[in-house]
């Protein structure tokens, strides 16, 4: 069994394996930093930085969006016309947003209860000029095939900012480390891309190019306006109704979630991304490679989702201290809204790279829709029905957005056999064992750091007697990434 899983790695793509790596120290990072936080930090103080980051994400979110995407997706021959309206066009869009968060953290002592929520929104907004040069920097690298480097750039920025921060943490700066840590992550990131990537001759573009950069991006600030207002509004809802502790264990919850999601899901959607448009930008066509895509990463993300879900209870109160045990039923609710985020996420960047990115916008905005309803019906009764809400319209968004990109590209009956095996022997042999496990062990009364380390091992064991029953399958989905080109 080994050998045939070992087989099968070596027969995929060297960048996947970078990727998925990346990913796994980036959070890493991302964790060590929140569990020091939490020991330093009570939920109200960290509930304050969370209020001024959701807004932070809606800026930053739009920076890598839009002009991001157009660069990538550009044909050979304009791309360097292309790049440098791209980056007046990110110019533009961050200077927009600097002042947006200024007039927003003015007003802020109006809109949030709780004290420290405006000087954190002004002291995070200019950190966006810097974010439009790294954004543009970053596509440059992704659109000459350099994957491989952005990743192993992202695991020195994040470790780097990630030790700098906890330093900070440590020394008493409170949350305004979490503050110095994002202009450290922006300033490393362009340093480092300044190093690997070839900067074109800076020659001011016509304003019919930048124009046309920022009439295509404007359905994708749509769509990435109302993607924030589905993810993020139960932390600003919390903030305005209840307070920022409640908004702190609601983000605390995601946060943790979204540490161990976002290795499989950030690396799917780069590599569906990166994949289709560079076939586009050749002209030619994709061969349904997305559906696999999805399964491969579904494989592994599922049964590690389902597995946190199980063990959510007792491991939050572990990880993040006592005081914050009531985010663990929190914990529970957004892995299942993550593995509905997943299809998503795969799905919108099928959807993007042909051109249907009035559809993800439609969907998203319905889905925010949706959510702020649900989310402020449910506000009143806490962090937990306010998570439930988000991850019954997730769930919903994420059905739709499959379906168009099943319609942009219709699976035949091969991968989608291939896609049932991927994804659900891997998350049945993970769940069952795992449950199992988890039942006898409570009944057995093992002590909490035990149980969970005995029904995550038991869980592991079980994905993998799944994994080699699928391994056919699996090795063609990883074909797919074999055959991608690029990745330097």
């Amino acid at each position: 069994m080994l050998a045939k899983l070992v087989a099968l790695t070596r027969k995929g793509s060297f960048t996947a394996a970078i990727a998925m790596l990346a990913r796994v120290s980036n959070q890493v990072a991302v964790v060590g930093v929140t569990l020091v936080a939490t020991r330093v930090l009570g939920p109200a103080d960290f509930g304050v930085f969370s209020i001024g980051a959701a807004l932070l994400t809606l800026a930053r979110t739009m920076l890598y969006t839009g002009p991001f995407e157009f660069l990538l997706k550009a044909p050979e021959e304009r791309g360097l016309a292309v790049s440098r309206a791209c980056l007046v066009a990110n110019g533009v869009v961050a200077l927009g947003w600097l002042i947006l968060l200024v007039l927003t953290g003015l007003a802020a002592p109006l809109m949030f209860r709780g004290a420290g929520v405006a000087a954190v929104i002004l002291a995070l907004a200019p950190s966006n000029l810097i974010a439009g040069v790294a954004g543009w920097m970053e596509a440059l690298m992704l659109r000459s095939g350099q994957v491989r480097r952005y990743y192993v750039s992202t695991v020195a920025v994040e470790f780097g900012s990630g030790i700098g921060t906890a330093i900070l943490l440590l020394e008493g700066c409170g949350l305004w480390a979490l503050v110095a840590q994002v202009y450290m992550r922006m300033l490393l990131y362009v340093a480092i891309y300044g190093l690997v990537v070839k900067v074109p001759a800076w020659q001011r573009p016509p304003a019919a190019d930048v124009g046309e950069v920022l009439r295509w991006s404007r359905s994708r600030y749509g769509s990435v306006l109302v993607g924030f207002l589905a993810n993020y509004s139960g932390d600003l809802l919390l903030g305005l109704t209840f307070s920022p502790a409640a908004s702190g264990l609601y983000r605390a919850g995601n946060r943790m979630v979204t540490a161990l999601a976002d290795m499989f899901v950030q690396p799917a959607s780069l590599l569906t991304t990166t994949t289709l448009a560079a076939e586009r930008a050749r002209g030619v066509q994709d061969t349904g490679v997305w559906l696999r895509l999805l399964s491969l990463f579904a494989a592994m993300a599922f049964p590690a989702l389902a597995l946190l879900a199980l063990v959510a209870d007792r491991v939050t109160p572990i990880a993040l201290g006592p005081a914050w045990a009531a985010a663990g039923p929190v914990v529970s609710v957004f892995c299942i809204a993550r593995m509905a985020g997943l299809v998503s996420a795969v799905s919108s960047s099928t959807l993007v790279v042909h051109d249907r990115q009035g559809r993800v916008l439609a969907v998203q905005g319905a889905a925010a829709v949706a959510t702020g309803v649900l989310t402020l019906v449910a506000a009143p009764f806490g962090a937990v029905a306010a998570a439930a809400a988000a991850a019954a319209v997730t769930i919903v968004a994420s059905i739709a957005l499959f379906r168009s990109a099943a319609g942009v590209q219709p699976p035949q009956s091969g991968p989608l056999g291939d896609a049932a095996r991927m994804v659900l022997l891997p998350l049945v042999g993970t769940l069952s064992i795992g449950f199992l496990a988890d039942v006898l062990l409570r009944r057995a009364g093992v002590q909490a750091k035990l149980d969970v380390a005995l029904v995550v091992g038991l869980g592991v064991a079980g994905w993998a007697v799944a994994a080699w029953l699928a391994a056919p399958a699996l090795r063609r989905g990883v074909a797919v990434l074999s055959d991608r080109p690029g990745g330097r």
